[in-house]
């Protein structure tokens, strides 16, 4: 079993500005931070003119109720890797999400389409599979319910970022 999340994210700039903003270093830790993450460390990160390989390894708190903390326990090592490249007239993204050493892992595609000369549609699908017996369907609940949680934090920072960048 997996749990699957779907959403498009609209965004008052254009496809190009979004890009730029995830080819900044400095965004790049500045979001982390706001996510509230406990460490982050970026080992990969290499811009080309239309695309970006990102590889980022987290330490994150894990609000996570009784069942699930014995499984992935009170924090989470998380490694990240994105690969940003052109799709049209925007920008596509293959996702990897892993938990270095816990039943769980999340994929995903992630969309920047251009939907006018300064508006643009972020569209996120992504797949969370656990391997755990009895429990991997509880335990996928809950990472999409954390999920969603840090994709809304995540766009309101992106917002701010977009505006006073």
């Amino acid at each position: 079993m997996s749990k699957k999340i779907s959403r498009v994210d609209k965004y008052e700039a254009s496809a190009e500005a979004i890009l730029a903003m995830l080819q900044d270093r400095d965004y790049v830790d500045a979001k982390y931070q706001a996510l509230g993450d406990i460490s982050t460390s970026v080992e990969t990160f290499e811009t080309t003119d239309d695309g970006l390989s990102l590889k980022v390894d987290r330490q994150v708190p894990a609000d996570l109720p009784g069942f699930a903390k014995k499984i992935m326990g009170d924090t989470n090592r998380i490694v990240q890797t994105e690969n940003w490249g052109p799709a049209g007239e925007g920008s596509s993204c293959d996702l990897k999400i892993e938990f270095p050493g816990k039943p769980l892992h999340v994929t995903g595609k992630l969309d920047v389409n251009p939907t006018g000369d300064s508006t643009s549609d972020w569209v996120v699908n992504m797949e969370i599979s656990a391997s755990v017996p009895l429990v991997g369907g509880k335990l996928e609940d809950v990472v999409k319910k954390e999920t969603l949680q840090s994709l809304d934090k995540e766009y309101a920072f992106n917002q701010e970022w977009l505006a006073n960048h």
